[in-house]
């Protein structure tokens, strides 16, 4: 029997990678992924590792890892040139996360799995590097990252370069801080070698094309949504024809945003008013099978006779639809009575829209809808910056577990002032203020959270000095803003105030040394003297121009601003020279600045006078098997204050295991897991802490690894026993 012509054949990203030389053939479209695409894939990638990472596993254990379906390429092949027909994007951005991998193994200094990896990234022949990715146009690129250098985009680059370039920053940003320490190299043994594409092999380029159409075009099989419409529709019984109407308009109201489809919005519903949420699985199976999820449960979702099903359909499904719209439009473009969803999203709080949908009802009317949401997402996004800048989260996403604890309570919430009611009881709650800004600066995993306050904070004192509302320029992170550092990166000039290398890395870090300028022109004088650099200051926004003594002549609307709130007074300039108590004073001028933004009387709450509990934990998902210091604190492993010691090059570091288990280092910052608390002293982006920091046990001293995995291996953290 002859072999068929068109050849399938399942590849490992390992094998891909080292049997393939990619090129793009002339029909191909450009490289298009937006962020979002990158951070579903990398979220998608990152959820199923965890799902069988545990801590004291062997990196031999990762072979048993289950394994994760990346979906079909098609391709033709040309002498020794790979051309993707489909499968391009996906491709390309495993590309771009390999050697991102390899940039952060640098840092942890795994050079013999880098020498590995490399051979994946690119080969080397007579001198000359090709990467698996031989496009000419992306050579330079993707040259000055693997080498680790700075890259200038072109005058006129294509959309291709363009976009890469966004992406590589995006990948600096969204690579989870979890997955930068002990995980990193388990995490890449199971991207190499579990998570699998099937290649189709076409014969031609003209046969490929067809290939490609006849997967997209034809048979196209019923989507979960379109199974969930049949099943509900079916047992209305009555009314289908304008059931189906209905739905169908639903379905094209949804379908106009980039980023957020009509499956995500049944999703996003079912999690907000049906879901279990003591259950982790109960919320995985509806976001792997929704429909599958409501014919098993549409009992319990008070679902029995026909017209509760007709009623479902008609005034729950298609009547939050119209509300989620509203609130998904929101998330793309800042609205006045609904910024605090816009900010939200900005710092990717993927499920906010889950607590914002538990509190609305099918009829409330717009006004309400807005009401409600706007109570919620300034809950919400005050919630985030206050655990920021105590260093209780290092991502938004950090607090969907505490969100999702959230969402039964909300969904009682008979109206919009029980919600606030409610809201403002949780606020008394709040363990986290912002005295806990003392210390709070720019770290290697925290950029676009520092760019978030500076925005928040610059734009807040324009507009109330009645200049433009700029907040969304610098917010988004496609415009040219980048932090700018008030001390230049010269050691030497203030090493007779900070005295070591470390404080001075410390001080220079802070929030009140940073400004948010832009890009062009912090990169023209980032290393000139304060003197020198004032002058350009004063050009700037606001609270750059505050530094120079001309923004305090004939500037009635700044004067009037600094008679208005308590923080006024402790603007003041700086003519000649920025030190560290210049830093200080202006870290406080900061904290009152957030204080005022994030005021909760301000956003519209009425917070009750009680006595605080002691700072607590917030539960974490089972969904993930992984160990924190606070677990170790919480079951008697560690013990508060006591002292942790790292050693590197020579150069020994200390810490402080808090009571709340966080670490404090010696210049004062606070972290919540020993990765990050290493990267910082040793500005890398990647380090495993766990491995770092050592502790005293029977007179020597053991790795935090150790502590932990004794800690497992006697049953001390059983999963129902961690920060629960």
């Amino acid at each position: 029997m002859a072999d068929a012509p068109i050849g399938g054949r399942g590849y490992t990203v390992e094998h891909l990678f080292s049997e393939h030389r990619f090129g793009l053939d002339y029909y191909q479209r450009e490289y298009t992924w937006s962020r979002e695409d990158v951070k579903s894939l990398l979220n998608d990638l990152v959820r199923r590792f965890h799902a069988s990472w545990k801590p004291t596993d062997g990196r031999r254990e990762t072979a048993k890892y289950a394994p994760y379906f990346l979906g079909p390429i098609v391709y033709f092949e040309d002498e020794s040139v790979t051309y993707l027909v489909d499968g391009q994007q996906r491709v390309t951005t495993l590309h771009l996360l390999l050697i991102y991998i390899r940039s952060l193994l640098k840092d942890q200094e795994a050079y013999d799995d880098i020498s590995e990896l490399e051979k994946l990234i690119s080969k080397v022949k007579h001198g000359q590097r090709t990467f698996s990715i031989d496009i000419p146009e992306r050579a330079e690129l993707l040259a000055s990252l693997f080498k680790g250098k700075p890259y200038v985009l072109p005058p006129s680059p294509t959309p291709s370069v363009r976009n890469l370039y966004a992406r590589v920053t995006d990948l600096e940003e969204d690579f989870p801080v979890d997955l930068r320490d002990d995980a990193l190299l388990h995490f890449l043994d199971w991207l190499l070698n579990r998570v699998c594409l099937v290649g189709i092999r076409a014969l031609s380029r003209d046969h490929g094309w067809e290939i490609f159409e006849t997967m997209n075009d034809r048979g196209a099989r019923l989507s979960p949504i379109d199974l969930l419409k049949s099943f509900l529709l079916a047992r209305s019984e009555h009314g289908q024809p304008a059931l189906n109407r209905k739905w169908r308009d639903m379905l094209t109201m949804l379908s106009s945003h980039q980023f957020r489809t009509p499956s995500d919005f049944i999703k996003t519903l079912l999690v907000a008013k049906y879901a279990n949420l003591d259950d982790d699985n109960d919320r995985n199976a509806i976001e792997t099978a929704a429909h599958e999820w409501v014919r098993k449960n549409a009992q319990a979702m008070g679902l029995a006779t026909a017209d509760d099903f007709h009623s479902f359909v008609e005034e729950t499904v298609c009547g939050l639809a119209r509300a989620y719209n509203t609130l998904v439009a929101a998330t793309e473009a800042r609205d006045d009575t609904l910024e605090h969803v816009y900010y939200n999203s900005v710092n990717r709080m993927s499920t906010q829209l889950i607590l914002i949908l538990a509190a609305i009802e099918p009829w409330d009317d717009l006004s309400i809808v807005k009401q409600k949401a706007r109570a919620i997402a300034s809950f919400l996004d005050l919630l985030y910056v206050r655990k920021l800048v105590n260093g209780n989260v290092a991502q938004a996403d950090d607090l969907a577990d505490e969100l999702y604890l959230l969402v039964p309570q909300v969904r009682k919430c008979s109206d919009l002032p029980a919600l606030i009611t409610f809201l403002s009881g949780e606020i008394g709650q709040l363990t986290d203020d912002f005295t806990g800004m003392t210390t709070f600066g720019l770290r290697p995993d925290n950029r676009s959270q520092v760019r978030y306050i500076l925005g928040r904070i610059t734009a807040f004192i324009e507009t109330e000095c009645r200049r433009p509302n700029r907040v969304e320029e610098y917010l988004d992170s496609k415009r040219p803003h980048e932090i700018e550092h008030i001390w230049a990166n010269k050691f030497e000039r203030y090493q007779h105030e900070v005295k070591t290398q470390a404080l001075f890395n410390s001080t220079r870090n802070r929030l009140g040394a940073l400004l948010l300028l832009p890009k062009s022109d912090n990169a023209s004088y980032q290393a000139d003297a304060y003197v020198e650099k004032v002058k350009y200051y004063y050009g700037q926004n606001l609270l750059a121009a505050s530094l120079s003594e001309n923004a305090y002549r004939k500037n009635p609307d700044f004067s009037k601003f600094r008679k208005r709130f308590p923080v006024g007074k402790l603007f003041h300039p700086y003519v000649d020279d920025f030190n560290k108590r210049a830093v200080d004073e202006r870290q406080k001028i900061y904290q009152g600045l957030c204080e005022i933004l994030w005021d909760p009387a301000r956003l519209g709450f009425d917070v009750p006078k009680v006595n605080r509990p002691e700072q607590r934990v917030a539960r974490r998902s089972r969904a993930r098997y992984d160990v924190s210091i606070a677990d170790l604190v919480a079951t008697g492993s560690l013990k508060s204050l006591e002292q942790l010691k790292g050693e590197y090059k020579g150069q020994t570091y200390s810490a402080v295991v808090q009571a709340d288990g966080r670490i404090k280092v010696e210049s004062g910052e606070l972290f919540n897991a020993p990765s990050p608390a290493a990267m910082f002293l040793m500005n890398r982006q990647a380090c495993n802490g766990w491995a770092f920091w050592k502790i005293m046990r029977g007179g020597r001293r053991v790795t935090l690894k150790s502590v932990r995995d004794e800690a497992l291996r006697a049953g001390i953290l059983e999963q129902d026993q961690l920060s629960m």
